[in-house]
């Protein structure tokens, strides 16, 4: 289970993090449970990490929608779930990159995402190969 590392605590739980995005959306475990068709039980186990397996892909995704989740919300409830996104599964290059970087120490990764976040302010709009917009 892949967990964040949260500044001067252990890493986050899939639990922690998906109670955190609902208790900032000031929504309720039993409407968001109501609203997906989920038993209130089971949402609250996730919420508890009192549960045997993670969620797959689609039940996270249910679940960000019913709660609205930004695009960064719901990718951080799949990483959390030890899922990847649906570009890391469609671009290999992707899946090496981040096995790659993983490896190198905060400070060193610190560089590369300032250098990637550089680069992409100068590429010109509409060239982000594989990007696509939230409808």
């Amino acid at each position: 289970m892949q967990k964040k590392q949260v500044k001067g605590q252990g890493p986050e739980t899939f639990g922690t993090v998906l109670r955190r995005i609902r208790q900032a959306k000031e929504m309720t475990q039993r409407k968001i449970a109501g609203a997906i068709g989920m038993d209130f039980s089971y949402f609250s186990r996730l919420e508890t990490n009192a549960f045997t397996s993670l969620p797959t892909r689609e039940t996270i995704e249910k679940i960000a929608g019913a709660m609205q989740c930004t695009e960064a919300e719901t990718a951080e409830l799949l990483a959390a779930a030890g899922r990847v996104s649906v570009e890391m599964q469609e671009r290999p290059e992707l899946r090496r990159l981040y096995r790659t970087v993983a490896q190198l120490p905060s400070s060193e990764l610190e560089k590369l995402i300032a250098e990637a976040e550089k680069r992409l302010k100068h590429q010109p709009k509409g060239k982000g190969k594989g990007r696509r917009g939230r409808g």
